[in-house]
């Protein structure tokens, strides 16, 4: 994927479909996975290079295809 298609929506899908996933947890404390994950997004809020913003997004992406809680 190159930079620019890191778009806004990719990145709030991500979010979403994290969200998703963190409400599914049975064996993992899902209030804690849901507030890492929205503080998480809120630091990554003022990402401006695109590699950072690549590298967080390969990041979420990672965790939801393992679908395990790193």
């Amino acid at each position: 994927m190159n930079v620019p298609a890191t778009s806004k929506r990719l990145v709030l899908s991500l979010y979403r479909d994290l969200l998703r996933y963190g409400t599914q947890l049975q064996h993992t404390d899902q209030e804690y996975f849901l507030a890492r994950i929205r503080r998480e997004f809120r630091q990554s809020a003022s990402l401006t290079d695109p590699k950072e913003i690549e590298f967080s997004y390969r990041r979420g992406r990672a965790l939801l295809d393992r679908a395990r809680v790193i």
